[in-house]
């Protein structure tokens, strides 16, 4: 990298960890392929960095100095080494559902500045935004991250939206009765508001919902309602409506009653007054 180069503080670090790592990695192949009982290794490394700190929005950038340059900082940056089980309790918790959105997902409604503040804060997925809310610590992250709290609950308004992102048709269970109808899936996003079912509309009258989950819901329809518009309501104020048609997969109407008829008792003639 050249005098004139910048580079992220947490860049640099990375890049340096990697190359450690890579010599680790070699002494291990070594010590496996010659049979050493014992090599060297090195304990900590001291770095001396002479650059230039520069701040790009809320990021710390460094440039390294050139020749001559006496304006420059020195950074002293000592690695020692570290385990693994120490690096699962220090590192910092990532969401292990593949469901969960990233602060990302709220599009315009913070900028990238408010994102980063909301990371420093520990705040940094959907869900974790939404979990602070439930636990009424929207005015805390916004005093410690210096944002509105009325963008704050904008933003977290948004990210309880519901979707819809497909419906599709499910087969009745195998231990059901043999008469039992097909159902529906719908799968989407915030389907669910605390655990309660959502009250849920095809062609504006409502469907049975068998059961219900965040993602997913499972409901009873009618044998008229497999295409229309299908609406999700998990609250008074959040909705999400899409349109489908899976007719073909709709069960047959129930037959049609037939009318009764009276027949006449025989030996009984009609009174007439």
């Amino acid at each position: 990298m050249n005098s004139n180069a910048s580079l992220r503080l947490e860049d640099f670090i990375q890049a340096v960890q990697s190359q450690l790592d890579n010599a680790q990695a070699a002494m291990a192949i070594k010590a496996r392929n010659l049979n050493l009982p014992l090599t060297f290794a090195i304990k900590d490394v001291n770095l001396d960095l002479r650059a230039h700190v520069e701040f790009v929005e809320s990021e710390v950038w460094i440039r390294p100095a050139g020749p001559g340059d006496s304006d420059s900082s020195t950074f002293h940056l000592v690695f020692t080494t570290i385990t693994r089980p120490a690096i699962e309790e220090n590192a910092i918790a990532l969401s292990e559902d593949s469901k969960d959105q990233p602060l990302d997902a709220l599009g315009d409604e913070l900028s990238a500045e408010d994102r980063k503040r909301l990371e420093w804060a520990g705040v940094r997925t959907v869900r974790q935004f939404r979990q602070a809310e439930q636990r009424d610590m929207v005015h805390a992250i916004g005093r410690v991250t210096n944002l509105s709290v009325d963008r704050l609950r904008r933003a977290l308004d948004r990210a309880s939206a519901p979707s819809v992102e497909r419906v599709e048709p499910v087969a009745p269970a195998t231990d059901a009765l043999p008469d039992a109808s097909p159902l529906l899936r719908v799968v989407g996003r915030n389907l669910v508001n605390g655990g309660h079912a959502p009250l849920v509309r095809i062609g504006n009258r409502p469907v049975a919902v068998l059961q219900s989950a965040d993602d997913e819901l499972l409901l009873a329809p009618g044998h008229d309602q497999w295409a229309g518009e299908l609406a999700v309501s998990p609250t008074s104020r959040h909705a999400a409506a899409v349109a489908f048609d899976l007719s073909a997969f709709a069960p047959p109407p129930p037959p049609a009653a037939r009318p009764m008829t009276l027949a006449a008792v025989p030996g009984q003639e009609e009174t007439r007054p």
